[in-house]
């Protein structure tokens, strides 16, 4: 068996995973499926009952009760752990057990109610989706969850949780993600819940590590990945990062707010981060429009067609990570940003919406098309074959059709316009700031890495 472990570090990246786990779950349900489900599922066999149960090899961070109605041990039969579908504490099962009720209850949604009585599922929508555990359908448990112990979720603003629910401080920052999670939770992560997945693995083929690069969860990743790379240094990682618009993609003076300014610093330390320690990076577009659930929905389309390669049942149609990252990075390992991701109409890149400095033709350093269609007839080295998408119900509808579809990603020279831009930034901007030098030095050698011919712009990287 050739596992893949998915870590995911926010309450938008945690949206993506339940999407992609409720396609696993849609493909137990067909006889006929092509793939390998033990590949992103754990069976556990009840030997007594002969029936076999599963769970996802997934490792969700959130803040806290970003869960929603999910309790840690919800579905777990234990004494050692009071639950009430009412939450009436009056009515405790335990005699001189106190309980006391430290948050407002949220309310099970009508989704899950009828998914645990067996009733009628209800029609999904943005309104009665806005905790990724109303439309779950695989049981995460404590083996997957894991919640910040100081940060509260914010219902309004799920990118940026609140400190002790006081509303003055937000994981908002790089460096107060980075030291939330080498301060806290470094050492037991690694060696619970993390050794807790590898020891259900047979043979590890690589994990996904999904996050945002414009607020504490950026940093919080970049730590989680350096330390991550210390356990699993020879592991292929692939990275999925969440990109807001900033002033440069809106084309907008850098320094417009303070708030604007402090998101696009936090993107380049994470970036920069992320970048350096994972095999491919996927830049993905946040689009403001869409709801979590819808965007979940939306990107899902990407995120499954990339791993579904990795667990064909078919040996001979089966792609590892390692192969993946071979065709995309053409062997030049640091040369990793994918920055053509497109299925269709569909761009999911987030640099596809930085300004263009050059007039000519972009460069492209490796491509890779990912096709859906069991009927195609493609036979070339830069195409991979796998089964068409199986969508599950909570996908929603608009996208739902797309279930034969090709996906075009590619690494080019458009990372050079990125990296250009932040190395002139940081050279203005970053005066006094302890990093600045290495920041430079690293941006410069991305620049140069992506560059070939001859662009529009000037030396405004120089110190003014």
């Amino acid at each position: 068996m050739r596992e893949v472990i998915s870590i995911s570090a926010s309450h938008r990246t945690n949206h993506l995973l339940t999407q992609f786990y409720n396609g696993q779950e849609q493909l137990l349900q067909d006889v006929d499926a092509e793939n390998e489900p033990g590949v992103f599922l754990n069976p556990v066999v009840d030997r007594i009952s002969k029936t076999v149960s599963y769970t996802p090899r997934a490792l969700l961070w959130d803040a806290k009760c970003g869960t929603g109605a999910l309790g840690t041990r919800q579905y777990e039969n234990t004494h050692d752990y009071y639950f009430d579908p009412d939450h009436n504490p009056s009515e405790a099962k335990q005699a001189g057990v106190e309980i006391v009720q430290t948050h407002k209850k949220i309310p099970k949604s009508e989704y899950q109610v009828a998914l645990d009585s067996n009733g009628h599922l209800p029609v999904l929508s943005d309104s009665n989706t806005r905790y990724w555990s109303d439309y779950s359908k695989l049981v995460f448990g404590p083996s997957n969850l894991n919640t910040l112990n100081d940060w509260y979720h914010d219902v309004d603003n799920p990118s940026a949780p609140d400190f002790q629910d006081l509303h003055q401080t937000y994981f908002s920052s790089y460096d107060v993600g980075y030291q939330e999670f080498k301060t806290n939770y470094c050492a037991d992560f690694f060696d619970d819940k993390l050794h807790s997945q590898l020891e259900s693995c047979d043979g590890l083929q690589g994990l996904n590590l999904l996050s945002e690069m414009d607020n504490g969860w950026g940093g919080f990743s970049s730590c989680l990945l350096e330390n991550l790379r210390d356990e699993l240094p020879k592991t292929d990682v692939i990275s999925w990062g969440f990109n807001k618009d900033d002033a440069l993609s809106l084309n907008q003076p850098i320094r417009s707010t303070k708030t604007k300014f402090e998101l696009i610093c936090n993107k380049i330390r994470s970036t920069l981060s992320i970048v350096r320690d994972s095999n491919l990076y996927f830049p993905l577009y946040s689009d403001p429009s869409l709801s979590l659930w819808r965007s979940a929905g939306c990107t899902d389309l990407l995120f499954d067609a990339v791993n579904s390669a990795s667990s064909n049942r078919d040996a001979k149609k089966r792609t590892s990570f390692n192969h993946i990252v071979g065709l995309l990075t053409q062997g030049e390992t640091h040369r990793n940003v994918v920055s053509k991701l497109d299925i269709e109409e569909l761009d999911f890149s987030f640099y596809s919406r930085i300004p263009r400095q050059k007039t000519s033709g972009t460069k492209t350093y490796g491509q890779l098309f990912i096709s859906r269609d069991p009927q195609s007839t493609i036979e070339e080295t830069s195409t991979i074959k796998t089964y068409a998408w199986q969508p599950s119900d909570t996908i929603p509808e608009e996208y739902r059709n797309k279930t034969t579809y090709t996906a075009s990603l590619a690494v080019t020279e458009k990372p050079r316009d990125v990296f250009k831009n932040w190395l002139n930034l940081v050279s203005r901007y970053f005066k006094y700031d302890a990093d600045r030098e290495e920041l430079k030095e690293e941006l410069g050698t991305l620049v140069n890495t992506y560059e070939e011919g001859w662009y529009d712009d000037d030396d405004s990287g120089d110190d003014l």
